[in-house]
């Protein structure tokens, strides 16, 4: 009984604001779902309802049933009730397709209350909500949750470091009070993440009220491999970069 009534203060206390905490990335890679997987399964591990907006190309798509690929575009489009496309992926895990919908908002950022003020209307009392999205989409992930930590999957390659620059120091413009954390993915080793955080680290230092923060490294991928078919070394490495923040983000709500 105490922990229904917990898990019932918990989601009234969370819809005064409801928020969608944004992990950016390239969405034509699998790096910013596979951080997304991790992080439901974290926030499962503690306790908390989570779903995850999925942006990405095909990312958790694959994990899905077949027949359950609703997009969001289909609620915003009035054909489907948010509550229908929600598919249960684990214990307190929950996924929204989402790439066309969330396409959509970004270029209509405004229009991003018809979907926070109908969060309530999910499945389930939900304690978090994440979504993944591209680089470019600073203005929609003020939107879905301003004021709060931004999550950087950035690969090491001059086209995604190039990216993640110009979207961060587009963010500048939007909000000065963001704390972006940098995730680099797809290194080999330690010292090829921390030499492309250090980059970023440097040519952002000048434009940003609070630098850079580093959450951490995840190794490449392998070809081909679906999201529940990943290495041991990347179950390892995303699983702490996923406590990392459930940990920042205790650390925010105290």
């Amino acid at each position: 009984m105490h922990m229904d009534q917990a898990n019932t203060l918990r989601h009234l206390l969370g819809q005064q604001h409801a928020v969608i905490h944004p992990i950016l990335g390239d969405m034509g890679s699998d790096y910013a779902a596979c951080l997304g997987r991790f992080v439901l399964e974290q926030q499962a591990q503690r306790d908390r309802v989570t779903a995850l907006f999925d942006g990405s190309s095909e990312g958790l798509l694959q994990l899905l049933p077949q027949g359950a690929r609703h997009d969001l575009i289909e609620f915003f489009n009035g054909k489907l009730n948010l509550e229908d496309q929600v598919v249960q992926l684990g214990d307190r895990q929950y996924l929204v397709p989402a790439k066309l919908g969330l396409q959509a908002l970004a270029r209509k950022p405004g229009q991003v209350n018809a979907l926070l003020g109908k969060l309530h209307r999910m499945p389930v009392n939900c304690d978090r909500y994440y979504a993944t999205l591209p680089y470019e989409a600073v203005e929609l992930a003020h939107a879905l949750s301003p004021n709060d930590e931004w999550y950087w999957v950035v690969q090491p390659t001059a086209r995604s470091v190039t990216r993640a620059f110009h979207a961060i120091r587009s963010s500048k413009g939007v909000d000065e009070n963001i704390q972006h954390r940098v995730i680099v993915a797809g290194v080999k080793s330690t010292d090829e993440a921390d030499h492309v955080f250090a980059n970023l680290l440097e040519s952002t230092s000048s434009m940003l009220a609070t630098p850079l923060q580093y959450a951490g490294h995840l190794p490449a991928l392998a070809p081909g491999r679906a999201l529940n078919q990943v290495s041991r070394e990347m179950i390892a490495a995303g699983r702490r970069i996923a406590k990392a923040i459930c940990s920042f983000d205790e650390h925010a709500l105290a």
